[in-house]
């Protein structure tokens, strides 16, 4: 039982804000408790005992995944899938010798669910193409990057499936599709959030990479070139999200980038599409013209923007592509993440 203590700040507004962070914080312990409970039992099948150890080394830096067993032969994999409750195998298809491909459609015929991550040194499309074709759900190189690895596995739990790019110019004749991951840049200097966010979106098979400050989000935006941007408003300053935000959109080399707001902050709707004329005639409002922030969205057309007081008085006007609401919820979250992108694409 956390107990909040009592103020005796005549400020009105202490109090309800000390509840709101308790409850902020209770939301995002939870949220962390849920996730950890949610794991996926894996199966590493290969026999190079030193690669099979590197992957473990990967795969237990995952919380998500529980590695049931390890094997380094086909009939020693067949013998533990009858006793353990597995939902992934990390296959590396030699080990099954020369009856590779029929090993793997009787485990698909036995297990339907079981899902297989095939690991190989095969570079020949030929055999690439015969492995796809058995239905796997992946297939990687044994030279793949970590940070590959770890996104196929959690686009594989998610049911779908991932292939090298590379193979792009084979997919088109056959039953899948080779994917490019959609890389997100969190920035926050909050851990926990970013914990809660960056595992809601790494489950949906989204590259996450982090910032904790307005200069190291800028220099990762330029580094790693991300698809999207979800911002906190406080960091260091006040309005440091903010201001992040403005020099991405104001940036011709960054512009197109779409921006999503992380706030807590109630959000003013409007059905008018110039959202910075609405924000214009907020201000107008004596119930408004004094607040700090107005953030305005038009549910039509979606279009969104941020009209905030400048330190100097002065009003600051820039468009954002949308609100993340704080705490974190995964089914809010997720659906504006996905409705963004989207339109983006169009």
């Amino acid at each position: 039982m956390y107990n909040i203590p009592k103020s005796t700040d005549k400020n009105p507004y202490k109090i309800p804000f000390q509840r709101g962070m308790a409850t902020m914080y209770f939301c995002l312990r939870s949220s962390i408790e849920k996730m950890k409970s949610e794991t996926t039992n894996i199966i590493i099948a290969e026999d190079h005992e030193i690669f099979r150890e590197g992957l473990k080394m990967v795969l237990g830096k995952m919380k998500e995944l529980n590695i049931v067993a390890e094997v380094s032969d086909g009939f020693e994999l067949l013998e533990v899938l009858k006793k353990i409750n597995t939902h992934i195998i990390l296959l590396d298809i030699e080990i099954c010798g020369t009856q590779g491909f029929e090993s793997i459609k009787k485990i698909q015929k036995t297990y339907p669910d079981i899902k297989i991550i095939v690991l190989t040194m095969f570079n020949d499309n030929e055999v690439l193409s015969k492995i796809a074709k058995t239905g796997v759900h992946c297939f990687l190189p044994k030279n793949s990057e970590k940070k590959i690895i770890k996104r196929a596995i959690h686009l594989v739990i998610e049911g779908k499936l991932f292939f090298p790019l590379h193979f792009n110019e084979y997919s088109n004749n056959l039953n899948f599709t080779a994917m490019k991951t959609t890389k997100i840049l969190i920035v926050d200097d909050d851990i926990d959030v970013i914990t809660v966010i960056e595992t809601i979106l790494s489950k949906k098979g989204y590259e996450v990479i982090t910032a904790m400050n307005k200069e190291e989000g800028m220099k990762k935006i330029r580094e790693e070139n991300p698809d999207l941007a979800i911002l906190d408003v406080m960091m260091t300053t006040h309005y440091e999200g903010f201001e992040l935000a403005k020099e991405i959109t104001e940036d011709p080399e960054l512009k197109n980038m779409p921006v999503l707001m992380q706030t807590s902050i109630e959000v003013l709707i409007t059905t008018r599409p110039d959202v910075q004329e609405m924000a214009r005639e907020f201000r107008k409002n004596p119930g408004f013209k004094d607040l700090h922030v107005l953030l305005v969205k038009d549910i039509i057309t979606g279009k969104a923007g941020i009209d905030y007081l400048s330190e100097k008085g002065k009003t600051v006007w820039f468009p954002v592509d949308g609100f993340v609401a704080k705490p974190v919820d995964p089914g809010k979250i997720l659906p504006e993440i996905e409705k963004v992108l989207t339109a983006r694409k169009n």
